[in-house]
């Protein structure tokens, strides 16, 4: 029996003799296996493969951190205005803040015989102030110069600031020389600067005053025409044609005839009136000739002129004649005969606009005898 259990375990010593032993260490790292029938040689095992398929088109995005992991957001893009200055912070670009003019509500206005008015607004749609001083507004008609300058007349308001949003009326005045009543122009008003080498590639904008956040929107274009002026308001034109003794009484008075015409272009409404006034001053400027020396002559008279004497419409004329004391009466004195005296009517309208009052009056030289 002993013996047979000292040949069992010679057996089992030879089997373990020849295998191969693994060894795990604590760190679960695989330890190199000694062959026991290779002397010195190390074997290490094979590392297990497995076959992925190979990934294509990866975009490498920088992730962005968050509270719960990592987040891909795509980076934001800036957009700029034409002519726009940035500035850069912190690698983010910002614009710079910068007024922006544009023109609106242009209008025009008769402003003398030879001047026209153009009427307008100018406001800042930009993200800055301007001074107003600063802001010089130049026309032209057909492209050709028309006037221009600041918009600001009162020295008080050039340093005011025109803030962002706001919006302030202005106008310029241009000569209209050269222009035919009724012909269409074509009316431009450009804000800080203008157009050089229009239409062309190398077109550009000049002589701006101050920067802005685009220049495109400094130009307004209006047409322009100068219609025809307003009739002339009625004209009141009086003549005297001649003078002589008067029919009625020779011995007390002479008659003058004269001629009434509305030389306007506006009639004369029905509802308006006319008076006359006659008076007569002395020509050789002798007092033992001349009576009541007043600052106008002589008061010889005077009277409303009758409705169908008045010339109503335009070009219309009237002829007519009033009959002046020359001597006695009440109020009057007897002019000395062979006198040459100067016998002036004035007319006086009333109800209506008379376009010329210089032309009221008439005088004509009668030898009194």
């Amino acid at each position: 029996m002993k013996k047979i259990l000292i040949l069992f375990l010679f057996i089992a010593g030879a089997i373990s003799s020849n295998a191969q032993v693994k060894k795990i260490d604590s760190g679960k790292l695989v330890k190199p296996v000694i062959n026991a029938k290779v002397k010195g040689q190390i074997v290490v095992p094979t590392p297990q493969q497995t076959n992925t398929t190979p990934a294509t088109n990866v975009s490498m995005v920088p992730p962005q951190q968050t509270a719960t992991g990592m987040l891909y957001t795509p980076p934001s893009t800036t957009t700029q205005t034409p002519n726009q200055p940035t500035t850069t912070t912190n690698s983010t670009t910002t614009p710079t803040a910068l007024p922006d003019m544009v023109i609106t509500n242009i209008s025009f206005s008769p402003n003398t015989g030879n001047t026209y008015a153009v009427n307008y607004t100018l406001k800042n749609v930009g993200t800055a102030a301007v001074k107003k001083g600063l802001l010089s507004v130049q026309s032209y008609i057909n492209g050709a110069p028309a006037g221009g300058g600041n918009s600001t007349s009162l020295t008080t308001e050039i340093n005011q600031l025109l803030n962002p949003g706001e919006s302030m009326n202005s106008r310029n005045t241009f000569g209209t020389n050269g222009i035919m009543v009724g012909n269409a122009y074509t009316f431009e008003l450009c804000v800080n600067g203008m157009k050089s080498n229009v239409g062309t590639t190398s077109e550009t904008w000049v002589g701006q005053q101050f920067s802005e956040l685009n220049f495109t929107n400094n130009v307004i274009q209006s047409s322009f025409t100068i219609p025809p002026p307003p009739p002339a308001p009625a004209d009141i034109e009086v003549t005297i044609t001649k003078i002589e003794k008067s029919p009625v009484d020779t011995a007390s008075f002479v008659r003058i005839y004269y001629t009434l015409k509305n030389i306007g272009e506006t009639a004369i409404p029905s509802t308006a009136s006319l008076s006359l006034q006659s008076r007569v001053e002395d020509t050789d400027n002798n007092p033992s000739t001349f009576l009541e020396t007043a600052c106008c002559g002589q008061a010889t008279g005077g009277d409303t002129v009758n409705a169908d004497g008045i010339p109503f419409t335009p070009g219309n004329v009237k002829e007519l004649f009033y009959d002046a004391r020359v001597a006695g009466g009440a109020n009057f004195s007897t002019l000395p005969k062979n006198v040459l005296y100067k016998f002036n009517i004035q007319i006086t309208g009333a109800g209506f606009t008379d376009g010329n009052n210089s032309n009221n009056k008439s005088g004509y030289n009668y030898l009194l005898h």
